[in-house]
């Protein structure tokens, strides 16, 4: 269970695919590493950072700087959303790269899209499942944010 209550596992087969590193001073507070499948059937790590001040996450498809997009907590949130259940989509852009999230009942591709180049990841089976508890730890490591009312 994770600490918002939310129901993440257990699941053996699918937390023995997740890489976790601990923070490393200035650079992440927390890094989670998975492999995904590339069309020709090879695998590639994609690369989930969470920015030291917990306000942002990075995401490194296939460790390639190139097709990273920078995710706010209500971009990880909906991330998440799409990870949870299938027959959603979502899109996020950021400095010029478009990251599509597909969920089908059979995987989640992810699909990164820069001005000359696309890249296009899939997650199945156990790997799905592995990508929805990653971004649920994600998600739940972000802060809340409360405002005052202004009275």
């Amino acid at each position: 269970m994770s600490p918002r209550g939310r129901l993440i596992g257990p699941n053996p087969a699918a937390e023995a695919l997740i890489v976790r590193h601990g923070p490393i001073f200035d650079h992440f507070a927390h890094r989670w590493c998975l492999k995904a499948d590339l069309p020709d059937g090879s695998a590639a790590t994609t690369i989930f950072d969470l920015d030291p001040g917990l306000s942002t996450a990075l995401i490194h498809p296939a460790a390639i700087p190139t097709y990273s997009v920078v995710l706010t907590r209500t971009d990880t949130r909906r991330l998440n959303a799409v990870c949870q259940a299938a027959g959603q989509t979502a899109t996020f852009t950021n400095n010029g790269t478009r990251l599509t999230v597909t969920h089908t009942p059979d995987s989640i591709t992810m699909t990164s899209t820069t001005r000359n180049h696309q890249l296009t990841l899939a997650y199945r089976h156990h790997t799905a499942t592995a990508l929805a508890l990653i971004t649920a730890e994600l998600a739940d490591r972000m802060p809340i944010t409360q405002h005052k009312a202004v009275s």
